[in-house]
């Protein structure tokens, strides 16, 4: 192996997060945890349908309840204005384009039919069930097949081709000398489940002065939407949100429940806080779409491939377009052909519009493209394994430039190694543990290096401490800690003494914390702004005659050393940030980094790989599925932060064995309402479902992507985890099940 493993150069300090303290003990407060003075309660109303339309809203009733402040509803709402998403202007982001209770259509089954505003959560609650709504209804679209005419073939989707076509896949295929998989893979839809709900709290201070504490991975997103809806200057809404309790996506773009908040504080004219229930997080706050894989891969007799095709089709709303891209990501990015052609099918259904959830595309893709090659291996008799390393690829198979860096192949070897996959035995049921059958899996993971815009501002103290600012987030996956490390290694100052504060649209720009890129984009930030801090400690100590520096020009000067500036001509010369900030009388210094746009051209490409190796343990008698082992190496560039990396990776296993083996939102085909509402039907991973997670890491620091050197992970670990799973579960039991989840029912003939 050319790469150890687990690198220094690789893998940094472990310490523990800064928030946990705060978290641990229930000192770090959420949206909803604050209580603003005269603050009222809401509770919604959803629709009983998904599709038709209101006939009548009778909500006297509900006015009349004891505490009830206000009832919104289609016929009493505030017109406002559509804000349109802007994401590519620094503005923000919306799946559900649609103001709520704009009228009395109804699209999707469960969405807000009306807003109840009491005095107290429970008053509200109760007031809710007292509206009466009629509906005129009309069969609901839910699945492919239902709408097939409102099929459309988008050509690009957030600036990326989904028409992908290279070479001949027809002509290759035309060559009977070749073996060919050909398989349809399908998932279902899955919801979010974060441990915190979404929600906000609206107050307003004047006329056109809104203050929002909410639940998102996006404040300045938040920030815009709402300026445009409501028509005020954006400057004149904040939005705070020092804490998120998870999120997985469902929190990036702006819901309704946002927007219906701030309409019943103006209304009110009291603060508002609506926390929304767990049902309504399954129709309310987007979902990750259903999708369906037709894959084709032809190879020769060594293991070469020579045509790959990736249809993906997968729902939209009617309310909405999301397009869950999944053949460019992934058919299109991992291994090497001659011939590969990607297309996309949209198709519009009766459910909620989709959204963003850890890795969307990635996720769906490799479990189709990495089952696919499980079927290959099988089919050409070579080790799974072993095919994936012959058809490596050092470049962007379709786009033909090279990667910065890649170490795939270590990830392999290791992984390999680590596993103990040379013990395999080939043939399926071929294992056993006692009277288990056992299966053992393996697929690669892959997910684009996302670079976007930040802004930061910094303020280095003469006492020693700094704090350091943007406005992004912390999911609960380890930013505070990570941040908080970049800016000390920029600065030159000691960890515990950095202040690192975010989670607020009144400090300098931050993206959206989603598709891994908060870690790489804000850390570009810190080191911009920690350039320009000692740029100015510079400028004071050249003009000081009483330092060393004193006169030497400008490049000549950097930091030498942590809390020191020196000559890069001369080691001799040096001077301390302290001596230089007490001599000048200066109580600080600071600086401010704008945001601006990365590259959209560059010489090489970006993007982080990986592999998982799965085992399985499956009774044959009670098919269920027992995920016992899973080694997985992760090929991200510098590791910032080794303690909350590892947790990164495995969380992501852990939900990628829930979309392999538990999760699937189910819809009542009569109203079109999901059935599945709650945690208690709605399956995810608990204790019992893992048992041995192995997170490492290989590679080396990739500095053309950035000073850090570091790709985001928050996803990677995700994907190719459910292929890996289902391929363990073939080679347990010889059956291949392509529908996701693989619940006991679709394995009852195996014994």
């Amino acid at each position: 192996m050319s790469t150890p493993a687990v690198s220094e150069k690789v893998v940094g300090a472990a310490p523990d997060r800064v928030d946990g303290h705060l978290k641990v003990t229930g000192a770090a407060k959420y949206a909803v945890e604050f209580n603003p003075p005269g603050y009222l309660q809401a509770y919604p109303v959803l629709s009983a349908i998904s599709n038709g339309k209101i006939t009548s809203m009778d909500a006297a009733a509900a006015e009349k309840a004891p505490g009830v402040r206000a009832v919104l509803t289609h016929l009493n709402a505030p017109k406002l204005t559509e804000p349109k998403a802007d994401f590519e202007h620094l503005g923000g982001m919306r799946t559900e384009e649609r103001i709520p209770l704009k009228d009395e259509v109804i699209s999707y089954g469960g969405e807000y039919v009306a807003l109840v505003v009491a005095d107290t959560f429970e008053q509200a609650r109760y007031a809710a069930t007292l509206v009466k709504v009629s509906y005129e209804s009309q069969p609901p679209a839910l699945n492919f097949s239902d709408a097939p005419e409102t099929a459309t073939k988008p050509k690009v989707n957030k600036g990326e081709k989904q028409d992908i076509k290279k070479g001949d896949v027809d002509k290759a295929l035309a060559d009977s000398s070749l073996t060919v998989v050909k398989q349809t893979y399908v998932t279902p839809v899955e919801t979010h489940n974060p441990m915190e709900n979404s929600g906000t709290i609206a107050i307003w201070e004047a006329g056109d002065r809104l203050t929002l504490y909410d639940a998102t991975q996006y404040v300045k997103g938040v920030q815009d939407i709402l300026a445009r809806a409501f028509g005020i200057p954006r400057e004149n809404v904040r939005v705070i949100c020092p804490y998120v309790g998870g999120a997985f996506g469902c929190k990036g773009a702006v819901w309704m429940h946002v927007i219906l908040t701030a309409m019943a504080a103006k209304v009110t004219g009291q603060p508002v806080k609506f926390s929304l229930p767990r049902k309504a997080m399954f129709s309310c706050t987007g979902h990750r779409p259903p999708t369906r894989h037709d894959i084709t891969l032809a190879a020769s007799k060594d293991g070469k491939l020579q045509a790959m095709r990736h249809i993906t089709e997968n729902t939209t709303s009617y309310v909405g377009e999301y397009i869950e891209s999944c053949g460019p990501l992934t058919t299109g990015v991992i291994y090497a052909s001659p011939s590969i052609e990607c297309e996309h099918i949209l198709t519009k259904t009766n459910i909620a519009t989709p959204t963003f959830m850890r890795a969307p595309g990635e996720c769906e893709g490799t479990y189709a493209l990495e089952s696919a090659m499980d079927e290959l291996a099988y089919a050409l008799q070579i080790d799974p394994l072993k095919l994936r390393e012959i058809n490596y690829s050092d470049s962007h198979p379709v786009k033909e430039k090279p990667w910065s860096v890649k170490h795939l192949r270590d990830a392999y070897d290791f992984g390999a190694e680590k596993f103990g996959w040379a013990s395999r035995k080939p043939q399926p049921r071929s294992m056993k543990d006692g009277g288990l059958l056992v299966g053992w899996g393996v697929a690669t993971a892959t997910y684009p290096a996302h670079k976007m815009s930040a802004g930061a501002y910094a303020r280095l103290n003469a006492d020693g401490t700094a704090k350091v600012q943007c406005a992004t987030h912390d999911l609960g996956t380890g930013a505070y800690t990570a941040f908080t490390q970049i800016s000390s290694e920029a600065l030159g100052v000691p960890p515990e003494k950095v202040v690192f504060e975010l989670g607020d649209s009144n400090l300098p720009y931050g993206p959206v914390a989603g598709g891994s890129n908060s870690t790489g984009t804000v850390g570009i930030a810190i080191y911009g702004v920690a350039k320009i801090i000692h740029e100015n400690l510079a400028a004071l100590a050249i003009a000081d005659k009483q330092s060393p520096l004193f006169g030497l020009k400008a490049d000549d000067i950097a930091m030498t050393a942590p809390g020191k500036l020196g000559s890069k001509s001369d080691s001799s010369k040096s001077d301390s940030f302290a001596d230089i900030l007490r001599r000048a009388n200066k109580e600080y210094v600071d600086g401010t980094v704008q945001p601006t746009q990365p590259p959209k051209d560059t010489p090489v490409l970006f993007q982080s790989f990986g592999v998982h190796f799965c085992e399985v343990k499956i009774d044959p008698q009670l098919p269920r599925v027992q995920v016992t082992r899973v080694v997985s190496v992760m090929d991200c560039g510098r590791v910032i932060s080794a303690k909350t990396a590892r947790s990164q990776i495995l969380g992501g296993v852990v939900m990628g064995v829930g979309m392999a083996l538990e999760e699937e939102t189910v819809y009542d085909p009569v109203n079109g309402l999901p059935v599945t509402r709650n945690l208690a039907d709605y399956h995810v991973p608990v204790n019992a479902d893992i048992i041995s997670i192995e997170p490492y890491f290989v590679g080396e620091p990739d500095y053309a992507f950035n000073p850090m050197g570091s790709r985001g992970m928050g996803e990677i670990g995700v994907t190719g985890i459910a292929a890996a799973v289902a391929n363990a579960v073939y080679h347990a039991t010889g059956k291949r099940v392509r529908d996701l989840p693989i619940t006991p029912d679709k394995l009852m003939d195996i014994g």
